[in-house]
């Protein structure tokens, strides 16, 4: 089956574990089992066919996406006994605001109809099913029972959700990598079968962007990535005849690079609210929620804009902490710029210092986060310029949750220490 043929059947796949729906909207049990996903079809071999759900992080950029479009690709035509359906991890609303995730697709013919989202999902999820998470490893309460795989570039998180997994789940892990594309691309080239024009070119886009064209100053690629965008030149380049020319290619990374920056930095159709939700991820503990937004500029250049204080509090509103990420990346190669915005929409100065302390004595790695040039107070925050262009989001995320665990601990009543007295005690007071 070619790729867009399974990327079109894929809600009609899903459509078979759903519980049916009788004429009033309400679901219909099934007189044997309850539920469609029960009444599995049985495979040659005799065992029921299964529901994989492959997810994607809930920032959907363009690794997550593609990851998960191609990954179920890759399994659904090697283990055809089973069915597998890509899911992008945020609303379908959202998926305009995914400038580069929706560019690349359409460069391949991949239309929004072809795409299922979270919200395509019933709430309650019934039946026997798997999920494989790609680009990210804590999975939601919900769905953490079901998972059976995880394929991820994230260092891995002491969360208590991680405690939950199976014991039987399989474990991708792999910080060093720049793209979680890479360790989808190994999957790929694993075996001869199936092999597809768009998947090669998806997977080949999705590295250089990650990698930052493999830009030397920002060291976000390692020998696996370099390699596997050029063994999927090679394929790009085999149905043409060419071959393979180091100067020729790299001249085309940097055209295709360009673009796609181009598409991740147009948000002339975005609200400023919309611009900060575009790359969002949320990170939850027991008594914090902190979205944390990253941007195709500069927080110091968003704060200037007129719209941007209602944006922010929009953003964060029912949080005690917002945390903006910026990223400046020149055309032509010129060098990566970062900073950090750390706003409390509820006054809070402890928890932003408390935050801002751990950031810059950060060791893993070590951040060298120093105050703009040009000192501001917007929204009584904290601005701060990053001198390691190197690290990114996946390694600022675990210094801001063990700093709020840390400060949740320490502000934990401890029972040994309350005292009841059945009267007044005596203060030595005359």
């Amino acid at each position: 089956m070619c790729f867009l043929r399974f990327l079109m059947q894929t809600r009609s796949t899903l459509s078979r574990y759903l519980p049916e729906k009788t004429a009033g909207g309400s679901a219909s049990p099934s007189p044997s089992s309850g539920t469609s996903a029960a009444r599995q079809l049985e495979t040659g071999g005799g065992s029921a066919r299964k529901l994989h759900l492959v997810m994607g992080n809930e920032s959907c950029d363009l690794d997550s996406a593609v990851s998960a479009l191609t990954l179920a690709f890759i399994y659904a035509q090697r283990e055809q006994g089973h069915d597998y359906v890509p899911v992008l991890n945020i609303p379908r609303l959202d998926y305009p605001l995914k400038t580069e995730v929706g560019y690349m697709l359409n460069r391949c013919e991949i239309n929004e109809q072809m795409l299922l989202f979270r919200d395509d999902l019933p709430q309650q999820l019934t039946g026997d099913i798997n999920v494989i998470l790609v680009d990210h490893h804590v999975s939601n309460l919900a769905l953490v029972k079901h998972v059976v795989e995880i394929l991820d570039h994230r260092p891995m998180e002491q969360s208590p959700t991680m405690q939950l997994l199976p014991e039987h789940c399989v474990r991708h892990i792999e910080p060093e990598l720049g793209s979680c594309a890479t360790l989808i691309g190994e999957q790929y080239l694993a075996q001869k079968q199936p092999r597809s024009s768009r998947v090669t070119q998806l997977l080949h886009a999705t590295i250089l962007l990650d990698t930052i064209n493999f830009a030397p100053s920002a060291k976000r690629f390692c020998a696996r990535d370099l390699a596997m965008v050029e063994q999927l030149e090679l394929m790009m380049l085999e149905p043409e005849g060419k071959q393979f020319d180091d100067n020729e290619n790299k001249r085309s990374r940097r055209k295709l690079f360009d673009e796609l920056v181009g598409a991740r930095a147009d948000i002339s159709k975005l609200t400023l609210a919309e611009v900060l939700r575009k790359d969002m991820k949320k990170l939850q503990t027991e008594h914090h929620t902190v979205p944390m937004a990253g941007l195709p500029m500069l927080v110091r250049d968003f704060i200037e804009l007129s719209e941007a204080e209602h944006s922010i509090r929009q953003f964060a509103i029912g949080s005690n902490l917002a945390v903006i990420l910026g990223m400046f990346v020149p055309p032509q190669g010129g060098a990566v710029v970062r900073d950090v915005a750390l706003i409390s929409l509820t006054g809070q100065t402890q928890l932003v210092e408390r935050v801002r302390k751990a950031l810059v004595e950060s060791q893993t790695p070590p951040l060298n986060l120093q105050p703009h040039a040009v000192d501001t107070h917007f929204m009584g925050g904290c601005y701060l310029r990053q001198h390691n262009i190197q690290a990114t989001r996946k390694h600022i995320l675990p210094v801001i949750r063990r700093a709020l665990l840390d400060m949740e601990a320490s502000q934990r009543c401890d029972c040994d220490d309350v005292y009841f007295f059945k009267e007044k005690p005596k203060l030595g007071l005359s």
